[in-house]
């Protein structure tokens, strides 16, 4: 019996050692007992800062400024027999924007430093270039028409064609001067020829006229009459011009202009004051002329040197200076005797005392100049402190060929140097000639604001 439990006993403890072998074992420890615990410094070691990463800088704004190219095309056509028959030949001026490397910015839509106003301002321009010169015509059917008229008459024909050329392009900061020619030969007795200027104003992106640039047009209107006179009484082809060219010249409501460096060219189509052998008039008027008339936009877009300038004010200042010897606008429906002489009221909305007059002619003769010359036998007078005017007026100087005028600058002032060139009337040649005499002025002045102010002044004519 004690032999039989012993055996139990021995089976039970078997059996127990057993199941703890299927038992999960507990998770070891990180740390062994017998194992140090890693000591973290009680200071952090020192380190370099990692260097700071700068924003990567933003590309410099391109600069782009306006020019002109010029696109051709060329179209020829020909008969049967291989005859030219017809040709067109256009010149077209496009406004684009180049970079400083020579690029042509090439995309529609604003970027790389162009905004949307400067493609606005190309496009106004060149849609209105584009539209030019464009015809219902169908060149080659005209030139085969042409053609095989002249052929059955047995004569011969120059091709019928079109011809637009880009003769002269000015740019002077913002303003943009292109003339441009045109030709047109459709099989009459004579070719037809034209020209055509763009003046544009690049900081608005619109056209101008010469309208524009003054608050005193009829007067720009008469002094540029004046100088185109000049120039034709002058020409050796005077006599092909209409006979009564003057007066078609003073009743002017405009003139075609384009602009240039020293000046304006001023140019008439055919058969406006001349018939077609005359060809297409055109004549140079010096900024020098006109500058007195120019507004504060004229001023600004013309940005002309102060040497033009100055010349102008010796023009207004002898225009004011008139005055003084009977050229005052007068009324001659308002008159007053005094002794020996008749006296008009001067009609000036803007002058109508002495005082008027000295304010008036101060703004260009030194001041205390101006009294002595208002103190002295003046032929100004008032009357009942109304400006009238003795009728005491002189003629011209015939014996003026041509008047040149120069501004030499010196400091704060300087002076204007007039030469007169004579003339004498030959009976041989019946004609007015040069005599090769010459008189040379002087007239002082100083700058205020700009603007010439002549110590000593007297008429020339």
């Amino acid at each position: 019996m004690k032999r039989f439990l012993a055996v139990l006993l021995t089976l039970l403890l078997a059996l127990g050692l057993f199941g703890c072998t299927k038992q999960e074992q507990p998770p070891q420890p990180t740390q062994q007992p017998n194992q140090q615990p890693t000591q973290q410094p009680t200071t952090a070691p020192t380190q370099e800062p990692a260097p700071t990463q700068e924003p990567a800088p933003e590309p410099a704004a391109e600069e782009w400024d306006f020019t002109v190219q010029v696109e051709r095309s060329e179209q020829e056509y020909k008969a049967e027999d291989g005859t030219v028959i017809a040709r067109e030949s256009v010149e077209r001026p496009v406004l684009t924007l180049v970079n400083a490397s020579g690029e042509v910015f090439s995309d529609s839509v604003p970027g790389r430093g162009v905004t949307a106003q400067q493609l606005d301002v190309c496009q106004t321009f060149n849609d209105a270039a584009a539209a030019v010169g464009v015809w219902d015509i169908d060149m080659e059917e005209e030139g085969r028409t042409v053609y095989e008229m002249r052929k059955e008459s047995g004569g011969e024909m120059p091709p019928v064609g079109r011809e637009i050329t880009v003769s002269e392009i000015y740019r002077n900061g913002g303003l943009l001067s292109v003339l441009e020619g045109d030709y047109a030969y459709l099989g009459g007795a004579h070719p037809d020829y034209g020209l055509r200027a763009w003046n544009y104003d690049l900081g608005t992106g619109a056209f101008f006229d010469l309208a524009d640039l003054t608050d005193r047009p009829a007067e720009l209107r008469e002094t540029i009459a004046y100088e185109v006179a000049a120039q034709i009484a002058a020409s050796e082809i005077r006599d092909g011009y209409y006979e009564d060219w003057f007066n078609k010249l003073l009743e002017k409501e405009s003139f075609e202009t384009c602009f240039g460096a020293e000046g304006m060219t001023v140019f008439f189509q055919e058969y406006d004051i001349a018939p077609h052998a005359v060809g297409i008039p055109m004549f140079e008027i010096p900024y020098s002329s006109i500058s007195r008339f120019l507004n504060g936009y004229g001023e600004q877009l013309l940005d002309l040197p102060l040497e033009a300038k100055v010349i102008g004010d010796f023009h207004e200042a002898q225009s004011l200076w008139s005055w003084l010897e009977a050229g005052a606008p007068v009324d001659y429906h308002d008159s007053r005797a005094e002794g020996d002489y008749w006296y008009y009221r001067v009609d000036d909305p803007d002058v109508s005392t002495l005082a008027d007059v000295k304010a008036m002619l101060s703004r260009y003769v030194d001041e205390s100049f101006v009294e002595e010359q208002l103190a002295g036998d003046c032929v100004l007078r008032e009357f009942e402190g109304v400006l009238y005017a003795a009728a005491v007026g002189r003629g011209d100087d015939l014996t003026i060929a041509s008047v040149d005028y120069e501004a030499q600058l010196s400091g704060e002032g300087g002076k204007v140097v007039v030469t007169i060139h004579r003339q004498d009337y030959d009976d041989d040649a019946d004609d007015w000639v040069l005599t090769g005499e010459t008189d040379v002025r002087e007239f002082p002045f100083l700058l205020r604001s700009g603007h010439a102010v002549f110590s000593t002044m007297d008429s020339i004519y």
